[in-house]
């Protein structure tokens, strides 16, 4: 079979390939014309299939004609490059406005990202103008169209074809257009973040593309772009051959490799070095640089200072933090990173939480790149070849995209699960059953989401080990072992089964789809080489995180399928393809499943980060794919990887201790609040580690439902409906940025502190009689089923804006009404909902009135259903 699919999958790798490169090389800088109008991003995926397809069949076949070949690809290549440097410029320059600056953007086609306006930063409101000659190849009926968002108008020749305005915007015009030079002009306006535009053209002969720089202003001589065009189809061809006749690996033998302490202690060292120097300038003050610039930052150092301080002073109340005052269990809103906490608690005390969270995140990739490592030897890699296996898996492209997130780069243990399960699959002891169940519950006292990853990795093992022979006894030897680990961690996950019970709230299908990834997100990347094709080329709205593993890896996991043990390469396929899948969320059947059926998948809501797993099971490839080659180019490949990751930039920002406002409320009594409420909470929740009072303020993955009411009622400025919910959750204190007017106030250079002064408090809605309710575009039609004094109407509020002052008729006939005064205060609503999420009231209240019937205004945030009446 292997020499019937062998010849077929390398012949349709390398056409794909010359696909692809001719599909990429339309695309500017190069600009050349193909004579085929497909697209990288529809060609990308059938590449990477035929690529597994020939890994998996390949077989041992000298080398011929390949070196050759992939030494004219690289010299067409060197060529190509030269005369796209040498040539003129394509396309128009475009002179853009914004915040009172102008900015002139290079030569180019009309396309338009955020990206292109870096200069006019801060601005909020951007016009842009392109003006030059449009030149038609050939003549007949074009069809001009616009995509992206804002306002354009395209005038050709003076006239006025196009003008739309949406977001998102698409139109398009139909006109004739005669072969040569129009004047072209294409005015822009946007506001708001995310300028995009492009313009584009079908073709009389069905060719829809954005209007390529060539045929914009006057450009370089046509030889040059007849030299281009015949350079790019050489290369392409070039590299289409030499891929259909690239040898692949071959085969490692199976037998494991010591990792003794010598050689864990040096590459421990080597991978410390790399992550110091790819992670620079971080490792220079690792105490005030990181990642803390961005809300998700701010939040996890909080939890593992939070984490420090309870277990030193309260460790049963582990997850009654201080924060979304006065909801229970408001550390189960998000991770708990308990055993990064513990692992830096010295850290945390002497230099704070940035340093603690840094070398986590380092610890962390330090660890992982051991275990990776560990894993390639254990399947019969070389020391060189794992150790860089290791290192890009550690300090990767992808490790340096999402640096707030800390709990999805907390991997420690995310290879040790493998190869502990790995071990197990060899000998199928208790011992080693226990050993895995004990990496797993280690990654989940860790992070949940990687826990999450690790179950996933371990089903799919377990699967591919079921089918290679492994008995149904030695299954349930695990299988028990993972219950026992469960039992273990009942207590670590008991709270979050509390929170959700309380709240009666978990992640909906149309919550995780909002987060969940996309295809697109696949090609989408960080680094800057190519990380701009991206970004021009793909829907802004289908990329929702940048998951592209880098070049360099990919090719070399996809090379390592022909040099892996065949466990190895059936877990990495099946791994990634159930982790693909999984990540793209509601989209398909099985995660749909999965959520409805399986209560863990409810508490998942950034499904991005089960794209670690394929990245996992790449590096492990990638160290087989290189246990062949020589030390020279093992260090060269390795290389190129860590100069890919050096061209993702890293956003760090500098951490500064509490302030003064919050260190002078260190042993107060009471709750504090800092205003505006839902503007900088997690800014407010680092710095209330210098005192750990309880917090109206709080932020997180999950927001519950009651603390968006109270962002709607203490997010401006503070007034007396403020100030009664504040009294009744027990505030003493306000910090503000600025004078608040309240009484005893202390002013600091950095805030104002005020004391919240005695008065009305906010008070529980009591639940009402239900009566007959008819929900009309209206209003809510009540009937009481007879005349009786009435003074307040019950109902659970719904997530509409609030209604303070609802118009309220009331009538004892059905025929006659008449007004009657009314108020909802948003303070008692709030504090019902924080005392009873699942169940919590508001209420209209008016000055008691004999009625029969009632008619409540349609602005009133209510749910649908019987509303309750009382006296």
């Amino acid at each position: 079979m292997p020499r019937l699919f062998s010849p077929l999958a390398r012949g349709g790798l390398g056409i794909g390939v010359a696909l692809l490169a001719l599909a990429v090389l339309r695309l500017d800088p190069v600009g050349a014309h193909a004579p085929l109008p497909w697209r990288a991003r529809s060609l990308a995926l059938p590449v990477l299939l035929l690529a597994v397809l020939a890994a998996l069949t390949a077989r041992e076949r000298p080398a011929r004609g390949f070196r050759p070949l992939a030494m004219a690809a690289g010299v067409l290549a060197l060529g190509l490059f030269l005369v796209v440097r040498l040539r003129e410029p394509a396309g128009l320059a475009a002179e853009a406005v914004g915040g009172g600056r102008r900015h002139v953007l290079r030569p180019g086609a009309v396309d338009l990202v955020g990206a292109d306006l870096a200069a006019l930063d801060g601005a909020r409101r951007w016009s842009v103008r392109w003006r030059g000659p449009l030149r038609v190849p050939e003549g007949g009926l074009h069809r001009l169209w616009l995509a992206g968002r804002g306002r354009a108008e395209v005038t050709i020749d003076g006239g006025r074809v196009l003008v739309a305005a949406a977001d998102p915007l698409a139109a398009g015009v139909t006109l004739p257009l005669s072969a040569g030079a129009h004047d072209l002009v294409v005015d822009y306006a946007h506001a708001g973040p995310g300028p995009r535009l492009r313009l584009g053209w079908t073709t009389p002969g069905g060719r829809s593309e954005a209007i390529p720089a060539r045929f914009l202003g006057h450009g370089p001589a046509r030889w040059l772009w007849t030299l281009t065009d015949a350079l790019a189809l050489a290369c392409a061809l070039a590299a289409g051959a030499a891929a259909a006749l690239a040898p692949w690996p071959r085969p490692v033998r199976a037998a494991p490799r010591a990792f003794g302490l010598r050689a864990v202690l040096a590459s421990a060292a080597g991978h410390a070095v790399v992550l110091l120097a790819m992670s620079w300038p971080m490792a220079r003050d690792p105490a005030t640089l990181g990642p803390v610039d961005r809300p998700d930052g701010r939040l996890n150092a909080w939890i593992m200072a939070w984490d420090v301080h309870a277990l030193l002073h309260r460790p049963s109340d582990l997850f009654q933090a201080p924060v979304f005052h006065p909801l229970p269990d408001a550390l189960a809103f998000s991770e708990h990173l308990l055993l990064p906490a513990l692992a830096t608690l010295p850290a945390q005390l002497a230099g704070g939480p940035v340093l603690a969270y840094n070398l986590v995140l380092l610890g962390s990739a330090l660890g992982a790149a051991l275990g990776v490592q560990a894993l390639v030897l254990r399947g019969g890699g070389t020391l060189l070849a794992a150790f860089a296996a290791g290192a890009l898996f550690a300090a990767g492209p992808h490790r340096w995209v999402n640096l707030p997130h800390l709990h999805a780069h907390a991997v420690l243990f995310l290879p040790f699960v493998a190869l502990l399960f790995d071990r197990f699959w060899e000998r199928r002891t208790v011992p080693r059953a226990l050993a895995v169940a004990a990496a797993l519950a280690l990654q989940a006292l860790t992070s949940i989401y990687v826990a999450a990853l690790c179950a996933v990795l371990l089903a799919c093992a377990m699967a591919v080990a079921l089918a290679g022979g492994m008995g149904w006894r030695a299954a349930a030897r695990l299988a028990a072992a993972l219950v026992l680990a469960a039992g273990a961690l009942f207590p670590l996950a008991r709270p979050y089964f509390r929170m959700r019970a309380a709240l009666g709230e978990e992640f909906r299908l149309a919550d995780v789809s909002l987060y969940a990834t996309t295809p697109e997100s696949y090609l989408a990347s960080g680094v800057r080489w190519y990380g701009g094709l991206g970004r021009r080329h793909l829907e802004g709205e289908r990329v929702r995180d940048p998951l592209f593993p880098g070049l360099t890896l990919l090719v070399l996991g996809v090379a390592g399928l022909a040099a892996a043990p065949p466990r190895y390469r059936a877990v990495a396929l099946l791994c990634s393809t159930v982790a693909v899948v999984l990540s793209l969320g509601p989209a398909t059947g099985f995660y749909r499943f999965l959520h409805e059926h399986v209560v863990l998948f409810r508490g998942i809501r950034a499904l991005g980060r089960f794209a670690s797993l394929p990245v996992l099971c790449l590096a492990v490839l990638a160290g087989f794919a290189l246990s062949a080659r020589r030390a020279w180019s093992v260090g060269l490949v390795l290389a190129l990887g860590l100069a890919e990751a050096c061209a993702v930039p890293v956003r760090l920002g500098r951490y500064t201790p509490p302030p003064e406002t919050a260190r002078g409320l260190a042993g107060g009594p009471g709750a504090v609040v800092s205003l505006p409420v839902g503007e900088d909470d997690t800014q407010a929740m680092l710095d209330a580690t210098a005192h750990f009072r309880p917090l109206v303020n709080g932020d997180s993955g999950f927001v519950p439902r009651p603390y968006v009411r109270v962002q709607e009622l203490l997010g401006g400025p503070l007034d007396a409906d403020g100030l009664r919910l504040l009294r009744a959750l027990g505030v003493t204190q306000v910090v503000a940025r600025s004078p608040l007017g309240l009484p005893l106030a202390t002013v600091h250079h950095d805030g104002t502190v005020g004391a919240v002064p005695p008065g009305e408090p906010a008070r529980e809605v009591a639940a009402g009689a239900p009566v007959c309710t008819l929900w009309t575009p209206s209003g809510a039609w009540l009937d009481t089923g007879g005349p009786r004094d009435v003074e307040r109407v019950a109902f659970e509020p719904s997530d509409q804006p609030w209604c303070a002052r609802p118009a309220v008729h009331a009538s004892l006939d059905g025929r006659s009404w008449r007004a009657v005064p009314a108020e909802a205060r948003l303070s008692d609503a709030a504090f019902t909902l924080l005392r009873r999420p699942r169940d919590g009231r508001a209420e209209v209240r008016f000055a008691p009135t004999r009625a029969r019937f009632l008619r409540l205004d349609p602005c009133l945030p209510a749910r649908p259903g019987a509303l309750e009446v009382g006296p």
